[in-house]
């Protein structure tokens, strides 16, 4: 695969990558190399006005319902904060703990809004579900690399993920027990795969 940037002795490639960090990890490093290597790096701390984001954009998000309210609560903020930091010219978009704030359906919404648009996303998370949400994924513990590789592949380390302090997926964990009693034959990672798979 081909390099795109590298993060403080962590190479990024040219595809779609969660880091997955153990909860206290301090990004601020990564954060301020990002930027200087011209990425849109989206944080907590963005500023965010809900009238600079058009309609038709509010619309495509689901989010047109935002315009009515005078009081946000904290994931309204962050799909704010989201939408109106990726319209941005720049090829690498990352995200810094902010997708833990908003669903699955707007997680998966901002994905296919970026992929339409050719970036490259990076998303820094703590929670192992959003693991499922990229293809590539790098594990990082006591600030360096422990395992990196297509996401589906690094998932079936169960033992290494474990001992790390993180948990699988819970589709995945649901579908290693099953594969553990010999009611399904492989690992699944995602819920209409698993159910298809136990109809049969």
């Amino acid at each position: 695969m081909e390099k795109i940037l590298s993060i403080n002795g962590k190479t990024i490639f040219d595809i779609d990558t969660t880091i997955l960090i153990p909860s206290n990890y301090n990004y601020t490093k990564d954060t301020i190399e990002l930027l200087n290597q011209g990425c849109t790096v989206i944080y907590k701390v963005s500023n965010f006005n809900i009238r600079d984001i058009p309609q038709d954009i509010l619309n495509f998000f689901d989010c047109e319902y935002l315009l009515s309210k005078t009081t946000f609560t904290k994931e309204d903020e962050y799909k704010i904060i989201i939408i109106s930091s990726i319209f941005s010219t720049k090829k690498i978009i990352a995200f810094m703990n902010m997708f833990t704030y908003v669903s699955k359906e707007f997680q998966n919404k901002i994905i296919e809004f970026l992929r339409r648009q050719n970036k490259r996303i990076i998303n820094y998370t703590s929670e192992t579900e959003e693991t499922l949400l990229l293809p590539f994924l790098i594990i990082i513990y006591n600030n360096e690399i422990v395992i990196e590789g297509e996401t589906k592949i690094v998932l079936k380390e169960e033992t290494l993920i474990k001992k790390l302090g993180f948990n699988l997926p819970f589709i995945v964990e649901l579908s290693s027990g099953l594969k553990y009693y010999n009611v399904v034959s492989k690992l699944f990672f995602d819920n209409e795969s698993l159910v298809e798979e136990l109809w049969k």
